[in-house]
């Protein structure tokens, strides 16, 4: 298997060094407009105490800008303006209270450098955090650009012999053009592609082109009403010398079936896009494939039959549209990192089928397709939107869900970072905070083989928050937004390794509730071991007071600085005890239980 080789950096609070410039630090962030370029350097900056990740980690120096959002889309930018591997980070609020925007290491056919582009909101506060990777520091030019309408983003382009396919996104619905021709051709004289963004393209597919050939080419978007967007480019591409296998491109894919083994090469083929799925996202050359569903479980696999680092990726079309469904990078007691997958196909759709490689890696292969009749029972929570609700008990009083990953398949959901490359054959929980913002999620193996898992957002964005491998509980998280819906995703690599387990989520909630002469007072869990949790205690008490039923004052803290309060009774003996709140004009009182 590959290795995944974690990277952890520290936010040191560091001194401003000699020398080093006004805008060190978030709080002396330097202002910038709307279409303003200002030099930077990095070299004397301290390493900042800011949240660790935003869309990219902070690693080095960096110095600090700012500026009001107008409604429209920003964008912050050091393409090809660096002296050094840069990274942004933005951020909105303030600077004690930051909040993440997005961040970008390397933007493409920058240079190293980095670009974010979102939509701000008008009269709020941005900051922008220039940094670099891995430490490194220099000189740079920012730039803040602010448009209606939003140039193309994620550009990509994948040449043969003698055409090829140009993508984007977008951020907003128009039209575009894409205007092409030899490299170093004037923006203005060469050819145009042009059409509706979603009907035409993207991806736009260009033919007509000549063998080991330079080509420049522009892309521009008309968001409508006037508003049309600077024209992005020139972006470079040369075209192959030779032409790539039959089925390089999705529209040529080669008919595959059940108990077929087929052979084929990646070599002098193309990179196509293709959306994220599972381990198996799209940065090398490969070859399609497609079949019609019967209905059946349909494993796919070059698992042992490669003389590269393979991956399968597995959609349903049309090719300018595809839907991930499965995919794999590295297959479970596959050598060389060769890849499986395995799903349940829907009678009569069409499905596509990638196989391609990692990080560059090309060969030959073949690829076996095998059906049977789907595992039986099937999964009830093996989707993220049928995910099984757990009910948060009082914490000590863990009532395990018996749960099973037997019968779960890969998921179409881009692998958690902490398991990047294996196969993700997963169930989905959820949990409601409530309020309460720490939970802990505990699980026991019963014959499942190992267990990870993650904690997410909401279906409708799942992105993980924190993940685990090769582990059980307790998982602590705290920190969690109240009165919110987590997901908690389970999985292992299946075949073997799938069976059962359990599953129960904890928090400080009430169980049973102390004795006491305010109803809006609630004093738990009782009996009590560590803690006693209070809520409900009017804003005017002073001080709070445990006595023993002699009257005796065994603990006591000032007035209460939130809504819940925890009080530590680990030092006290097992017995009976007295909570006194004390403000100007009255006592409250609640009896509680501490139990060894």
């Amino acid at each position: 298997m590959k290795t995944l080789v974690r990277v952890f950096a520290f936010a040191l609070l560091a001194q401003p060094l000699v020398g080093s410039a006004q805008n060190d630090d978030c709080a002396g962030a330097l202002a910038i407009a709307c279409g303003q370029s200002i030099a930077g350097n990095t070299d004397s900056a301290a390493v900042d105490t800011v949240p660790f990740f935003c869309g990219t980690g902070i690693e080095a120096a960096g110095i600090w800008y700012t500026f009001t959002g107008d409604g429209g889309y920003m964008n912050a930018s050091t393409c090809n303006a660096n002296g050094y591997d840069t990274r942004i980070n933005v951020y909105s609020g303030s600077c004690g209270s930051l909040a993440c925007v997005g961040g970008n290491d390397d933007a493409q056919f920058c240079d190293l450098a980095s670009t974010v582009t979102f939509l701000s909101t008008n009269g709020s506060t941005y900051y922008i955090l220039v940094q670099g990777y891995d430490g490194e520091t220099g000189d740079f030019t920012l730039t803040l650009n602010c448009t209606a309408c939003p140039v193309a983003q994620n550009v990509s382009v994948s040449p043969s012999n003698d055409e090829v396919f140009i993508d984007w996104t977008s951020l907003l619905p128009g039209d575009f053009s894409v205007e092409y021709g030899p490299a170093g051709f004037a923006l203005g004289t060469g050819a145009v592609a042009s059409g509706t963004i979603g009907t035409d393209g993207p991806p736009v597919n260009i033919t007509g082109l000549s063998d080991s050939t330079d080509y420049d080419y522009y892309i521009t978007l008309d968001c409508g009403s006037g508003n049309v967007s600077l024209a992005s480019g020139p972006y470079t591409f040369t075209t192959l010398d030779l032409a790539p296998p039959a089925n390089a491109f999705c529209a040529d894919a080669l008919t595959i079936a059940c108990g077929d083994s087929l052979d084929g090469t990646t070599v002098n083929s193309i990179v196509t896009p293709a959306p994220e799925c599972g381990s198996a996202n799209v940065n090398t050359a490969g070859v399609w494939y497609s079949f019609t569903g019967n209905g059946q479980e349909i494993t796919l696999s070059t698992c042992g039959n490669t003389n590269y680092d393979s991956k399968i990726g597995v959609y349903t079309g049309p090719c300018t549209g595809l839907v991930c469904i499965a995919g794999n990078d590295d297959g479970p007691n596959c050598p060389g990192n060769s890849s499986i997958t395995t799903f349940v196909s829907e009678l009569g759709t069409q499905y596509l089928v990638l196989v391609h490689g990692y990080n560059g890696a090309t060969g030959n292969f073949t690829l076996i397709m095998s059906c049977e009749a789907p595992c039986s029972p099937s999964l009830a929570n093996d989707d993220c939107d049928a995910a099984t609700a757990l009910t948060t008990q009082p914490i000590g009083q863990c009532a395990p869900v018996v749960a099973t990953l037997v019968c779960a398949y890969a998921s179409p959901l881009p692998n958690p970072g902490c398991d990047p490359y294996e196969n993700v054959n997963d169930a989905w929980f959820m949990f409601n905070t409530g309020n309460e913002a720490s939970h802990t999620i505990i699980t026991t193996l019963g014959d499942a083989a190992t267990l990870n898992l993650a904690l997410y957002t909401a279906c409708s964005e799942p992105q993980y928050i924190q993940c685990f491998t090769d582990s059980v509980g307790p998982f602590n998280f705290t920190g969690l937004d109240l009165n919110t819906d987590y997901l908690v995703r389970i999985w292992n690599g299946g075949g073997t390794e799938a069976g059962d387990f359990t599953i129960c989520d904890e928090a400080a909630i009430p169980d049973a509730i102390g004795e006491s002469t305010s109803a809006d007072v609630l004093v738990y869990p009782v009996p009590a071991a560590d803690e006693v949790f209070i809520t409900g205690l009017p804003a005017a008490i002073d001080v709070l007071l445990i006595t023993d039923l002699a009257g005796r004052i065994v603990a006591q803290m000032g007035a209460p600085r939130s809504d819940l309060v925890r009080l530590d009774v680990s030092r006290l003996t097992a017995g009976t005890y007295m909570l006194k709140a004390v403000d100007a004009d009255a006592t409250i009182t609640a009896r509680f239980v501490v139990q060894r």
